[in-house]
């Protein structure tokens, strides 16, 4: 997102944290004064963020520059529990010194509070989702052609694909692959050798080789993902989770409901829902009905104590793969 005509105050909301610090530093250049950057910048986060000191130092003048920042992060005025203090910035806001820029960066906000209505109002607000395959992939291809690696786009859209949600995390993994790779072609097996996938997309390949009958790859896989510490509960939470998304798409498709539409109304990427609709159809409703069944009576036996929690789950792959 591009900075244009300076506003005096941002919203900055959603998780895509690379985004927004792209917007940060473009915003800081455009501010603050070269030379005296450290003398017209403060930043305030959490537990830091007292109302009464924030308005002392914006209303103290700028140093030897036209503006100054102030930037907020995850300040809790947008939730309940601090109403006296929210009061007192939100009063604030209604007549802020003219030098000041303010960004405020949150992760989740009540669009329904006075604060969050004052700031739309009058200011700017900033929404930062994951934006997308194309968007990323872009930022790849131009490390790619910086740094001379050599990878084909099915290998690239493989590591992609495999990554969480998260450009700051994708970017670190990839580096850190072009470390490894050290001038070799990329390959899957140094992908699958160095990167840490998303637990999303390990239960997905489990799931998915679950529905294939790969008894000893979907084992595998869970293995991996216990010797890694992954909490049995999650990767049981995951799986249910995958194959509730199985049966919604079942009865969406029943209804004849184009897979596009159906990828916008899931919010799945579509090369995702094309290949959850091939295992899709390897089920019948009654089968992914009774594996939701199993799921439910695993999680009631962890809680009582019946098995322990890792064995339990490995009975309820087998019974997935019985199905």
């Amino acid at each position: 997102m591009q900075t244009k005509q300076l506003d005096q105050c941002y919203l900055l909301i959603g998780e895509d944290a690379w985004s927004k610090n792209q917007f940060i530093i473009e915003l800081k250049n455009k501010v603050l004064t070269s030379g005296y950057e450290m003398m017209n910048y403060y930043e305030a986060k959490d537990k830091e963020i007292v109302v009464s000191k924030l308005i002392e130092i914006a209303e103290t003048l700028p140093f030897f520059a036209e503006r100054k920042m102030i930037y907020i992060k995850e300040s809790g005025f947008f939730k309940t529990g601090k109403k006296e203090e929210t009061e007192k910035f939100e009063s604030f806001m209604q007549s802020m010194p003219d030098y000041l820029t303010l960004i405020i960066d949150e992760k989740e906000i009540d669009k329904r509070s006075k604060l969050y209505k004052t700031i739309k109002a009058k200011y700017t607000v900033c929404v930062f989702d994951y934006p997308g395959e194309e968007y990323v992939l872009k930022i790849l291809e131009e490390k790619i052609k910086h740094y001379k690696v050599r990878i084909d786009k099915q290998t690239l859209l493989f590591f992609l694909r495999n990554m969480p949600e998260d450009i700051a995390y994708i970017i670190g993994e990839f580096d850190k692959l072009i470390a490894y790779a050290d001038d070799k072609p990329i390959n899957k097996q140094m992908i699958e050798e160095v990167c840490v996938f998303s637990l999303e997309k390990r239960i997905f390949e489990l799931v998915k080789r679950i529905a294939h009958r790969n008894a000893q790859d979907a084992f595998k896989i869970y293995h991996t993902l216990i010797q890694s510490k992954e909490s049995p509960i999650g990767i049981l939470v995951l799986i249910a989770r995958q194959y509730r998304i199985m049966l919604q798409i079942k009865y969406l498709l029943k209804n004849n409901m184009a897979p596009k539409e159906i990828a916008s109304r899931m919010k799945l990427p579509y090369f995702a829902l094309k290949e959850i609709i091939e295992q899709v159809n390897l089920y019948s409703f009654k089968q992914l009905e009774e594996i939701l069944g199993r799921c439910l009576e695993t999680d009631k036996d962890i809680k009582n104590g019946r098995m322990n929690s890792v064995g339990r789950v490995e009975v309820l792959m087998i019974e997935c793969l019985n199905a």
